[in-house]
C-alpha cells in the first residue's frame, strides 16, 4: 500500500486483526434483507473482518455468507476473522456460555475470532425483548462487568473464542477492569469520528496496549430514523465543509477522506460493503488535514446511548 498503512492489527495477545471491517448494524433493514448478499459481496471484494453481534440479528446471515464462500473456495475458516458480542441479557453467569453457544450455532462456527462484551451494564432478560423496559425505563441488573470479565475469560480458555475485548467502555471503567483482569481485554469498540474524537480514550487505550475499534466512522447517516439524535446527531459529517475542503485538496471523495482519519488510530467498521482498501490506502492526510478535521470534534454521538 502506497502510504505503508498496515493491513492488519497486532493484537496485544499475538492475534492479528483486520484494519478494514465489515459491520452489520442495521444491515438487514438497510438492503431491503439483503444482508447475506451483501456480506458475500464485501468477501469478494477482499474483506475478511466481520462485525456481527446477537442484537444486531445478522449472525445467521454471517454465517450462511461465511459457509458460501467457504465451499466455493474464495476462503479458508483461518482466513476470516469474526467479531461477535455477549449481549447484555446473558450477563448472569450461567448465561455467558449460553450467549456463545448461540452465536456459534448461528454462524455456524467452531470458534470466534474476537468476543467482546457488547456494553458495561447488565439488562434484565424479560422474555424476547432485547431491550426490555417497563414504564419506559430500561430494565437494567446489578450483575458487575468486572464479573462478567471473568466470564469471558473462562470462555477464552476452552478455545471457542481467541481474543477477548469490551465495546463501549470508557476510561474508568478500564481501569476498573485492568485492576482485575487475568487476561487483559485486546480490543476496544467505540464510535469514533471527526465529530467524536475521543482523544484521551485513545491515549489511554494505547498506553494499555488496548486496540480501539471505530463504529460509525461517518457519523452513521444510514441508522434508523428512531435512533436519530436530533441536532446534534453526527449524520452530516461526510457533507461538512472541512471534510470537503480536504477532499478536494486531494482529489478524493469525503468518504475516502474520513477512513484514513478512523484509521490512524483504530480499525474501521464500515456499515454498508464497498471496494474501498485500495482507495482508502493510495494516499495520505497529513498533519495539517488531521489537525482540521480534529479541530470538528463537538462530542456529538450517532450511539444511542452514554458512556
Amino acid at each position: 500500500m502506497s502510504n505503508g498503512q498496515p493491513k492488519n492489527i497486532k493484537l496485544r495477545d499475538g492475534s492479528f486483526m483486520p484494519l478494514l471491517g465489515q459491520g452489520t448494524f442495521n444491515l438487514k433493514v438497510a438492503t431491503s434483507g439483503r444482508s447475506q448478499e451483501i456480506l458475500e459481496e464485501a468477501i469478494d471484494a477482499g474483506y475478511r473482518h466481520l462485525d456481527t453481534a446477537i442484537v444486531y440479528q445478522t449472525e445467521v446471515d454471517v454465517g450462511k455468507a461465511v459457509r458460501s464462500k467457504l465451499q466455493q473456495g474464495v476462503i479458508k475458516r483461518e482466513d476470516m476473522f469474526i467479531v461477535s458480542k455477549l449481549w447484555c441479557r446473558y450477563f448472569a453467569p450461567e448465561a455467558i456460555p449460553v450467549c456463545l453457544d448461540k452465536s456459534l450455532s448461528d454462524l455456524q462456527l467452531d470458534y470466534i475470532d474476537l468476543y467482546l462484551v457488547h456494553f458495561p451494564v447488565g439488562l434484565q432478560d424479560v422474555g424476547d425483548d432485547l431491550f426490555p423496559k417497563k414504564d419506559g425505563k430500561t430494565l437494567t441488573t446489578d450483575f458487575d462487568y468486572v464479573d462478567v470479565w471473568k466470564g469471558m475469560e473462562a470462555l477464552k480458555a476452552t478455545g471457542k473464542v481467541k481474543s477477548i475485548g469490551v465495546s463501549n467502555f470508557s476510561i474508568p471503567q478500564l481501569e476498573r477492569l485492568l485492576s482485575v483482569a487475568k487476561v487483559p481485554p485486546v480490543v476496544n469498540q467505540v464510535e469514533l469520528h471527526p465529530y467524536l474524537v475521543q482523544s484521551d480514550l485513545i491515549k489511554y487505550c494505547k498506553s494499555k496496549n488496548i486496540a480501539l475499534t471505530a463504529f460509525f466512522p461517518f457519523g452513521s447517516p444510514d441508522k434508523p430514523k428512531e435512533l436519530h439524535a436530533g441536532e446534534t446527531d453526527p449524520e452530516k459529517l461526510l457533507e461538512d465543509p472541512v471534510v470537503g475542503k480536504i477532499a478536494a485538496k486531494h482529489k478524493r471523495t469525503p468518504a475516502q477522506v474520513i477512513p484514513l482519519f478512523s484509521t490512524n488510530n483504530a480499525a474501521m467498521l464500515f456499515c454498508m460493503s464497498s471496494n474501498v482498501e485500495s482507495q482508502v490506502f493510495d494516499f495520505s492526510l497529513d498533519e495539517e488535514d488531521m489537525r482540521a478535521l480534529k479541530s470538528l470534534n463537538r462530542g456529538w454521538r450517532g450511539a444511542p446511548f452514554e458512556e
